[in-house]
C-alpha cells in the first residue's frame, strides 16, 4: 500500500496502460516501446520479483473473479506472461538506467528552474494543468543578462517560433559581445541563457540550428525515459533544423551543453556528471543525424505530386484510401458517417498538412496540436490512426511507383498521427471522457479526483503545448448539457476547508470572460443555473433580517475595467423571466440609482422643454390675440424650435450614421445600406421621421415667408404664405405626436410605470385587429345597403352609408335618425344585424381577448420593464466617462472579501446587502465545509459513492466500535478499584455495526 499513495488514480492510469498493451499485443515493437515507456516511469519504485508475482496472481485472481468461465486457463496463462514480462522489463530498467535518469532529471531541474514536482504534475496525463509560470526571482538574471523562460510542454517548445528565436538570439548576442568588451560580468542562471553566453563566447553563435535544439531541449530532456515520444521530439527537431541553411556539426552543441552544465555546477560536476550527459547526448545525437538530410528531398518529392496530382487521381486516392481504412478497421466507419465532400475535405487536409510539415513544423505542430484536442471531442479511439496511416500508404503505392514519394509521405502523415495521438491522449481527462457519455454522475466522479485548488482547471481547461480547450465549452458546443450543467454547477459552489474558501466563479470568468455571451447564444437554459450559482444567502436571520452576498462583480466590469458586455447579451435574449433574476436586478437598480438615473432624466429635459415650447409656438399662441407681443413670441418659439432642436435632432442622426458606419452595425432596406438601429430601435426610426418633419417644417414656415409682406413684422398671416398654411399646419400636427410618442419613453423612471406601458403595447396587436375587423363590417354593410335605390338620406351612397356605420359602431349615431329607418324595413334590419355583430360579438370578443392576453404576459411584463431599463443602461453606458465609471466600481468595493457570518471573512467580487427574512428563506448553508488535508482532493460525495466505498466506511467504523471495546475491557481486567466493566452503549453500538456489516 505504501507504493500506491493515490489509490483511484494509479488505478486509471494502470487500466489505461494495460488496455494500450493488450490492444498491441499484435505489434512487438509498439508493446516493447509502451513498456519500456512504462519502465522509466516505474524507475523510481523499488520493484522486485516478489512484488512482481503479488500483483500478477491479485490482477490474475480478479479477473477470475469477474469474469468466472470466460476466463480461461490459456487466459490466464497470457495475462500472467504478459506481467512478468512487463515486471521483467521494469526491474531491469531500474538496474541500468535507474541512476543515471535521476541524475539527469535532478540536474535539469536545477538548470532549467523547474523543481521535480513542477516536472512531475506536468508529465501526468491524467490531470488537466493549466500554463505554471516561475516568478522566482532566482531564475531571473542578473541586469544585462536574458532569459528565455521554459515551455510549459512539449508541444509548447516544439511550437516556438524559430524567427522569435532568432530575433531573441541576435539580440541577446549583441548585448552579451557588449558587456564583455566594456567588461561588465553579467552572469546567466539558467541554462538557456548560459548556453548563448558560452555560445558567444566559444564563437560558435551563428550556428542558427543549435537554437532550434535548444528551443526543444527541454523536451527532450525530459521524455529521454520513453523511446516514442523521444522520436517524435527528433524528428521535429530536425525539420525544424531542415529550414536553416547552412553546416551543421552536432559536436559543437555537446561543446557548449557540456560547458554550460559545467558552468551551472561547478562544485558538484564530476564523472558521473559527464557519462549521464553524454550518454544523453549521443541518443540525442543517433536520431537526429538519422533524418537529418532528408526532409529537404522529401518536401521536394512531396511538394511536385501534390502539385501536379489532378482531379482524377485525387478522386482515386481519397476513395481507395477510406476503402482500405474501413477494411483495416471497422469500427472507422462509426466514426466517417458524414457526406462524401466533408470526407474529401478531410483527406484534402491531410494531404496538405503533411507537407506544411516539411514547410513551416512549428505552424503545422501548433494547429495539429488544436485538431487533436477537437478529437478529444469527438472520442476518437487512438487505435484507429495506426490503420489510418497504413490506409494510406498502401493505396499510393499501388496508384504510384515512386518508393521514394511514398516514403516521403508515408513519414510526414505517420509523424502526424504521432502527434494527433499524444496530442489526444494528453487532453483526454478524466472529465472529458465524462463529458462524451453527458452524465452528471460521471462528471461528479471525474471531478472528485480533483486536487481542491486545481478543481476548476479541470473543468475549464486542457493544455497540450501551446493549445488549450475549454471541457465546460466543448460541453456547451457538443450540445451534452446535462454534463455542461453539472460542471457549472460545480464551478458555482463555494467549497471551504481549514486552510481557505474555494469558488470556482473568478476562474471562470478568468477563462471565459465573455461567459454570458456564450450561454445566451448557445445555451441559454444553463444561465439560471450561473446566476443562482453567484448569489450566497445565509440560513440564519438577524432581527427579522437575512445576510446576502452578490457576487456580481464579472457582470459588471470586465477584466481592463471596462463595462463588462453582460447586460447587453441579457438584453439580446430578451428572455422576460432571466430579467427578473434577483442578481440582475440588484445589479440593475445599483446601475440605475448610483449611475444612470439623473443622467437619463437630463437626456430627457431637453425632450420635454422642446416639447413645451413646440405647443406654444404651434398650438397655443397663434390662438391668442394677434398683438405684436404674441406675435413675437411665437417667433421667439419657433426660432428656438429651429436653431435649438432641429440642429440637436440633425447633429444626433448624423453622430449615429456616423458610429454605425464606423462600427459597421448597417443592414438593407429597399437594397439601400442603412443603420441597423432605425430598424431595430423604434425610438431612433420616430427621431429621424421627426427630424425629417421639422427640416420640412422650417423651409414652409409662414412667419419668414410674412417677413417682407406689408401686414406687419413676425406674423404668419399674409398672402405669400396663405398656401402654405394648411401643409405648415398638418406638418405641425405630426411633429406634435411623435414629440408626444418619444416622451412616452420616459415612463423608465419606473419599472411599475414602464410594465404597464409594455402591457398596453403588447394587447395593442388584438385591439388593431379589431379595428380591421370593424373596417371591413363598415364596407361590407356600406356596400350592400347602397345597392338599394330608396334609402334613408344618412343611406343613400357608399361614403353616406361608411360615415353612418362608423356612427353606429362608436355609438355616435343621432337616435332621432334611428325614427327615419323606420320607413325603410330593410335598411333597419341590416343596422339591427350590424350592431348586433359589432357591439355584442366584437366589442366582447375584443374585451375577452385583452382580459386573456393581460392575464396571460402580465407575469411577463416585469421582466420585460426591467429589459428595457438594461437596454437604457446599456445605451447610457456608451456616453459615460470611464474615469466616472471607475469611481462607481471603486465606491462598490468589489475587491473586498464578504463576510458570511461575524468574523468569517468570504470571497470577494461581489457586494453585500440585508434582506427580509421572509423573502427567500432558506435552512440550509450553501458553503459546502468540508475537512481533510487541504492538499488532498474533496472528500467524496455521498451519492457518488460506490458500494465497495459504503462498506469500506462501516467496517472502519466496526474497527473503530471494536478497538473501543477492547480498550474498555483491557482496562475492566485491572480490578475494581482500576475501572468499570465496558459500557453498555459500546458493546450495543459494536452490535449495530457488526449487524450492519452482515446485512
Amino acid at each position: 500500500q505504501s507504493l500506491f499513495k493515490t489509490p483511484k488514480l494509479v488505478a486509471a492510469k494502470f487500466i489505461s496502460g494495460l488496455d494500450r498493451i493488450v490492444a498491441n499485443l499484435r505489434d512487438s515493437a509498439s508493446v516493447f516501446n509502451l513498456v519500456e515507456q512504462m519502465g522509466f516511469q516505474h524507475f523510481q519504485l523499488d520493484v522486485s520479483i516478489p512484488r512482481i508475482a503479488i500483483f500478477r496472481e491479485a490482477l490474475v485472481e480478479t479477473m477470475g473473479a469477474d469474469l468466472n468461465a470466460d476466463f480461461s486457463p490459456v487466459a490466464a496463462l497470457g495475462v500472467q506472461r504478459l506481467m512478468s514480462y512487463a515486471g521483467g522489463a521494469f526491474i531491469f530498467i531500474r538496474e541500468n538506467y535507474a541512476k543515471r535518469l535521476q541524475l539527469i532529471s535532478r540536474t535539469w531541474a536545477i538548470a532549467s528552474g523547474v523543481t521535480d514536482e513542477e516536472a512531475a504534475e506536468k508529465d501526468e496525463v491524467i490531470q488537466e494543468e493549466a500554463p505554471v509560470e516561475d516568478d522566482s526571482d532566482d531564475d531571473r538574471l542578473s541586469k544585462g543578462a536574458s532569459e528565455v523562460p521554459a515551455a510549459s510542454s512539449c508541444c509548447a517548445r516544439l511550437c516556438g517560433k524559430s524567427q522569435v528565436a532568432k530575433a531573441a538570439h541576435g539580440v541577446e548576442e549583441e548585448s552579451y559581445l557588449k558587456a564583455i568588451e566594456e567588461g561588465y560580468q553579467a552572469i546567466p542562471r539558467n541554462f538557456g541563457a548560459m548556453f548563448r553566453f558560452n555560445a558567444a563566447v566559444m564563437g560558435v553563435s551563428r550556428q542558427d540550428w543549435m537554437y532550434e535544439v535548444l528551443d526543444s531541449f527541454d523536451a527532450i530532456v525530459r521524455c529521454i525515459s520513453q523511446s516514442a515520444r523521444l522520436q517524435v521530439e527528433c524528428d521535429i527537431v530536425s525539420l525544424r533544423i531542415a529550414q536553416i541553411r547552412g553546416e551543421v556539426k552536432f559536436s559543437n552543441f555537446k561543446a557548449v551543453m557540456l560547458s554550460t552544465l559545467r558552468s551551472l555546477f561547478p562544485e558538484e560536476w564530476g564523472p558521473p556528471y559527464e557519462e549521464a550527459w553524454n550518454w544523453l547526448w549521443s541518443t540525442v545525437e543517433r536520431l537526429l543525424r538519422k533524418e537529418l538530410k532528408k526532409p529537404r528531398v522529401r518536401e521536394r518529392l512531396l511538394g511536385r505530386f501534390l502539385g501536379s496530382m489532378d482531379e482524377e487521381l485525387a478522386d482515386k486516392i481519397r476513395e481507395q484510401a477510406y476503402d482500405r481504412f474501413f477494411e483495416l478497421a471497422p469500427a472507422g466507419q462509426e466514426y466517417f458517417k458524414q457526406s462524401a465532400t466533408r470526407l474529401n475535405y478531410i483527406a484534402d487536409r491531410a494531404m496538405e498538412l503533411s507537407h506544411d510539415l516539411y514547410k513551416d513544423p512549428c505552424a503545422t505542430v501548433d494547429e495539429i496540436a488544436a485538431l487533436g484536442l477537437r478529437h478529444v471531442g469527438y472520442a476518437v479511439p487512438v487505435e484507429l490512426f495506426d490503420p489510418f496511416v497504413e490506409g494510406w500508404r498502401e493505396v499510393l503505392v499501388e496508384l504510384t511507383s515512386d518508393a521514394d514519394l511514398v516514403d516521403a509521405f508515408h513519414w510526414s502523415f505517420r509523424l502526424l498521427a504521432q502527434l494527433l495521438v499524444r496530442t489526444i491522449q494528453q487532453g483526454a481527462t478524466l472529465v472529458m471522457r465524462a463529458i462524451s457519455t453527458n452524465s452528471g454522475r460521471q462528471v461528479r466522479k471525474a471531478l472528485s479526483y480533483a486536487p481542491r485548488k486545481k478543481r476548476s482547471l479541470w473543468v475549464l481547461n486542457v493544455t497540450v503545448g501551446s493549445q488549450s480547450i475549454s471541457p465546460l465549452l466543448v460541453s456547451i458546443e457538443s450540445g451534452n448539457m446535462e454534463a455542461a450543467k453539472t460542471m457549472l454547477q460545480d464551478l458555482m459552489v463555494i467549497r471551504a476547508d481549514r486552510a481557505r474558501y474555494y469558488y470556482g466563479l473568478n476562474d471562470l470568468f478568468k477563462r471565459h470572460p465573455d461567459m454570458v455571451e456564450i450561454l445566451t447564444q448557445t445555451a441559454p437554459e444553463l444561465l439560471p443555473t450561473m446566476l443562482d450559482g453567484m448569489i450566497w444567502r445565509s440560513r440564519t436571520a438577524v432581527g427579522g433580517m437575512r445576510r446576502v452576498n452578490y457576487y456580481l462583480k464579472h457582470l459588471l466590469v470586465d477584466e481592463e475595467g471596462r463595462f463588462a458586455t453582460a447586460m447587453s447579451s441579457v438584453v439580446k435574449l430578451s428572455d422576460p423571466n432571466l430579467a427578473v433574476h434577483p442578481l440582475l436586478e440588484t445589479l440593475c437598480d445599483i446601475m440605475w440609482t448610483d449611475l444612470v438615473h439623473w443622467r437619463f432624466l437630463r437626456s430627457k429635459l431637453r425632450l420635454l422643454l422642446t416639447t413645451v415650447i413646440f405647443i406654444l409656438g404651434q398650438s397655443v399662441l397663434h390662438h391668442l390675440d394677434g398683438s405684436m407681443a404674441n406675435r413675437i413670441a411665437t417667433f421667439a418659439c419657433r426660432v428656438l424650435i429651429y436653431l435649438y432642436f432641429m440642429v440637436g435632432l440633425i447633429y444626433d442622426r448624423a453622430r449615429h450614421v456616423y458610429q454605425a458606419i464606423k462600427k459597421r452595425h448597417l443592414t438593407m432596406v429597399g437594397g439601400i445600406r442603412v443603420p441597423r438601429k432605425w430598424v431595430e430601435d423604434w425610438q431612433e426610426c420616430v427621431s429621424l421621421i421627426l427630424t425629417v418633419l421639422v427640416v420640412v417644417m422650417f423651409y414652409l414656415e409662414p412667419v419668414i415667408y410674412c417677413l417682407q409682406s406689408d401686414h406687419g413684422s413676425f406674423t404668419q398671416n399674409c398672402d405669400q404664405a396663405k398656401s402654405l398654411q394648411e401643409p405648415y399646419q398638418i406638418l405641425s400636427m405630426l411633429a406634435i405626436l411623435l414629440q408626444f410618442s418619444l416622451i412616452i419613453d420616459v415612463a423608465t423612471i419606473s419599472t411599475r410605470l414602464s410594465s404597464w406601458v409594455l402591457l398596453a403595447g403588447h394587447v395593442l396587436p388584438e385591439f388593431v385587429m379589431t379595428c380591421l375587423a370593424c373596417a371591413f363590417l363598415i364596407l361590407t354593410f356600406s356596400c350592400s345597403v347602397s345597392a338599394s335605390s330608396e334609402n334613408p338620406e344618412d343611406f343613400d351612397n357608399i361614403f353616406g352609408s361608411m360615415m353612418s356605420f362608423f356612427k353606429l359602431t362608436v355609438s355616435m349615431y343621432p337616435a332621432s335618425s334611428f325614427v327615419a329607418l323606420e320607413d325603410s324595413i330593410l335598411v333597419l334590419f341590416i343596422t339591427s344585424c350590424f350592431r348586433l355583430i359589432v357591439i355584442f360579438f366584437l366589442m366582447k370578443l375584443l374585451i375577452a381577448q385583452l382580459t386573456c392576453e393581460y392575464r396571460r404576459i402580465y407575469r411577463l411584463m416585469m421582466g420585460h420593464a426591467r429589459l428595457c431599463r438594461m437596454w437604457k443602461i446599456c445605451e447610457a453606458m456608451d456616453s459615460i466617462h470611464p474615469s466616472r465609471f471607475s469611481k462607481f466600481v471603486e465606491k462598490l468595493r468589489l475587491d473586498d472579501p464578504l463576510d458570511f457570518s461575524e468574523g468569517d471573512h468570504g470571497v470577494s467580487g461581489g457586494i453585500q446587502v440585508w434582506e427580509a427574512a421572509n423573502l427567500h428563506p432558506t435552512n440550509v448553508d450553501t458553503v459546502k465545509r468540508l475537512g481533510g488535508d487541504p492538499k488532498h482532493p474533496f472528500p467524496l460525495e455521498e451519492e457518488l459513492q460506490t458500494e465497495a466505498d459504503k462498506c469500506r466506511k462501516v467496517f472502519h467504523l466496526f474497527q473503530k466500535q471494536m478497538m473501543a471495546v477492547k480498550g474498555e475491557a483491557s482496562v475492566s481486567c485491572l480490578g475494581p478499584s482500576s475501572g468499570t466493566a465496558p459500557s453498555v452503549n459500546s458493546v450495543n453500538s459494536a452490535e449495530l455495526t457488526m449487524a450492519t456489516l452482515n446485512s
